[in-house]
């Protein structure tokens, strides 16, 4: 008989913040790109293109002891017509050393975290440290994850343009997090504005579900950094390819990247091979190096790693574990 720990999103968010999550994920992505943890074949489908989708991504950390995986699904119209998020899922882990389910958690809360962890941990790396000028484009859930991340790594943050497909969905969140940032003026715009707004900023972020590049070669000028979000299944985009081929790119995984990530397209045209792409995990070990000089374009494509779910989640059953929370199910071998 063993031990099996559940944790809903409300006991996972009273034990694990985003400045607990940084770091993991950090971690997660030094022992990635040392060896050290790998990662299994994602599997996608899309049941109704643009609207409902799913991903399976699974991982093992050796150097954390842990593996499993997580089963997420996505639906756009879930916020506006049942009132829920869009997107939904589980995280399951798994002891490498007793081979034993050690605890399962609502994934939506994880995913949240984790993302916005990825998006801060691409700008403190990469992103000039004096940069005090935002752009985001996506005001869903990961837009105000990617707020949050940015906010805890860049202290010199002083404002952040706002854009969506939807001006009143940009307007709302801007409303909704002012007051948690109230050092950074934070405002909406329409997407209309969007390249005056992208050619003055010092970080761009994009987390939509795109299909059709939208932020254009030529619009950059010197030294700002890209966070590539939404990419993270075939035919997925938000960055032009030949703009993708004239910025320096780093990713979470190489390979994953070159085929589910933003940088898909560039690879498939030929515009850069999977080699041109350097993995943030080499740049944080010290084995490759990040930004070259302060005019220098800067490009993470995150496409998101079990690595990151499974971490995070390691941290929250480690500490329910100490606090006696969550549901414990005695399970029989």
């Amino acid at each position: 008989m063993y031990r099996l720990r559940v944790l809903d999103a409300a006991q996972f968010r009273a034990l694990v913040t985003m400045d607990d999550v940084i770091p993991g994920v950090k971690e997660a992505y030094s022992l990635y790109s040392s060896g050290r943890a790998g990662l299994f074949p994602i599997i996608t489908h899309e049941f109704d293109p643009g609207r409902t989708d799913m991903d399976i991504k699974s991982a093992y950390l050796d150097g954390a002891g842990i593996y499993g995986l997580k089963i997420l699904g996505w639906n756009r119209d879930n916020p506006s017509l049942l009132g829920v998020p869009a997107l939904a899922g589980l995280i399951v882990v798994m002891d490498i050393e007793r081979q034993q389910p050690v605890g399962i958690l609502e994934g939506t809360p994880v995913t949240f975290l984790r993302t916005g962890a990825a998006g801060a941990i691409g700008a403190q790396t990469l992103a000039r440290p004096e940069s005090e000028n935002a752009v985001v484009v996506g005001s869903g859930a990961q837009g105000r994850a990617q707020m949050m991340g940015l906010s805890k790594v860049m202290p010199n943050l002083k404002r952040v343009g706002l854009f969506d497909e939807s001006v009143s969905s940009a307007e709302k969140m801007a409303a909704e997090v002012t007051p948690q940032y109230p050092w950074i003026k934070i405002t909406a715009y329409p997407l209309s504005a969007l390249e005056d707004r992208v050619r003055d900023a010092d970080i761009v972020v994009t987390c939509t579900p795109s299909k059709k590049g939208f932020i254009k070669r030529g619009w950059l000028r010197k030294g700002p950094h890209i966070n590539a979000i939404g990419a993270d299944m075939p035919g997925k985009q938000e960055i032009d390819p030949d703009m993708t081929a004239s910025v320096k790119v780093f990713g979470d995984s190489r390979s994953q990247v070159a085929l589910k990530g933003e940088c898909q397209h560039a690879v498939s045209a030929g515009l850069i091979r999977p080699d041109d792409i350097t993995e943030i995990g080499e740049v944080l070990n010290g084995t490759k190096p990040g930004r070259m000089s302060p005019d220098e374009i800067t490009m993470f494509d995150a496409t998101g790693m079990a690595l990151q779910d499974l971490i995070a989640a390691k941290i929250a059953l480690e500490r329910a574990e100490a606090q006696n929370i969550g549901t414990v199910v005695e399970m029989e071998q």
